[in-house]
């Protein structure tokens, strides 16, 4: 949760994954605290902008990009940078798991730990690098990197 005591007011926040449930959440919590919001969003772009539109505060946009091309991993900054200006905060929300029955290692296919892999680790490094010239530029950049509890519980 963000601390509400201290404002965020002229910042700007990249949220990758910003319309999932973790990164719906955390949309709302950085605009409560008076940063703009830039929801990045895989797909769904009518369900990124119903999240942009309920979010208080101005400024805040939804712009597409998918951790698993590095095309568009590598082109997201510059769209950021290109809407809003500058980048303060990158939030790494973005993730997937698919629960497999542990005994079942046929369901765990190769193509399942690529994909899983590709989304949680090397797609959050890959944003990472792409935006870290963005958040040196900022002065006091910070990188937020987010799970489920997927991470913790030994399941999916």
């Amino acid at each position: 949760m963000v601390d509400h005591t201290k404002s965020l007011a002229g910042k700007v926040v990249v949220i990758v994954g910003g319309s999932g449930g973790i990164g719906r959440e955390t949309c709302a919590e950085f605009a409560a605290a008076g940063a703009r919001v830039v929801v990045g969003y895989r797909n769904g772009r009518e369900k990124a902008e119903e999240i942009v539109a309920a979010l208080p505060g101005e400024g805040h946009i939804a712009l597409p990009v998918s951790i698993e091309v590095t095309a568009s991993t590598k082109a997201f900054p510059d769209a950021v940078l290109d809407a809003s200006g500058q980048v303060d905060i990158l939030v790494n929300a973005a993730g997937i798991t698919k629960p497999v029955a542990h005994a079942d290692l046929d369901a765990l296919t190769d193509e399942l730990i690529d994909e899983i892999f590709i989304n949680n680790w090397r797609g959050v490094f890959a944003t990472i690098r792409a935006f870290a010239p963005a958040l040196k530029a900022s002065g006091d950049g910070l990188i937020v990197n987010l799970s489920s509890i997927a991470a913790f519980t030994g399941i999916g």
